[in-house]
């Protein structure tokens, strides 16, 4: 079931194809994969809401968001995380029992030299189950497949970080972008791997759909906007 799913929409995305712009969020709120966090960051005036939900089979733990950009490259950020059922908890650290509600912010810095995009965020400042600080890379390679906002979109895209608290230690991430509108993801973290793709068949609206440690179905829909 959960494979039919995530092939079903794969297929959707791929009618659509043709990959994303960078900053679109994450399962948690902030920009990144599927739940990893990346350097990249909201542009000022930029804003996006969104729910998203890691185990959609099972219509549990269920989470909305909504998060701002301040500046060319400061993001902050606010996820309230409203789970149905706490007695099926993979992990922890990242799904709590309980309702919370977390902050975060991320502040990302332009490459120099060539080199990658560097980003230091703060995820859950008010420690509501554990404060989270890490710190993520960018490496933009392969050849351009359009552009977005008048910035290249290449072909593959390679993140990389480490973080202390609900995430810990290093994770890593791999972005294919078939054009702008349509993107694979594959990630690890927290010694889960996640595979998924995302959908943009509209310049507000972004879809991610995939399968966190290859097994529970996962979709982040979130709209963006400007103000």
């Amino acid at each position: 079931m959960r494979t039919t799913a995530l092939i079903v929409a794969l297929g959707l995305a791929i009618a659509f194809a043709a990959g994303t712009a960078a900053a679109e969020p994450s399962m948690w709120g902030f920009t990144g994969l599927l739940a990893t966090p990346t350097a990249d960051a909201l542009g000022d005036g930029e804003y996006n809401v969104g729910i998203a939900s890691g185990e959609l089979e099972e219509w549990e733990d269920f989470s909305y968001y909504a998060n701002f950009g301040l500046g060319q490259e400061t993001e902050v950020g606010v996820l309230m995380w409203r789970p149905r059922n706490g007695d099926d908890m993979q992990t922890e650290r990242i799904r709590p029992d309980r309702d919370e509600t977390y902050l975060h912010i991320k502040r990302s810095f332009a490459p120099v030299n060539g080199g990658p995009t560097l980003a230091a965020g703060i995820f859950d400042i008010t420690d509501e189950v554990q404060t989270t600080v890490y710190v993520a890379a960018n490496w933009a390679q392969g050849n351009v497949v359009g552009q977005v906002d008048g910035q290249d979109v290449r072909f593959l895209n390679l993140h990389a970080g480490f973080a202390s608290g609900q995430f810990e230690d290093f994770f890593g991430g791999v972005e294919l972008s078939f054009g702008t509108r349509f993107d694979v993801l594959g990630e690890f973290i927290n010694d889960d791997f996640n595979v998924g793709a995302r959908l943009k068949p509209f310049p507000w609206l972004n879809v991610d759909a995939g399968l966190m440690d290859v097994e529970d179905l996962a979709v982040n829909v979130s709209y963006s906007q400007d103000f």
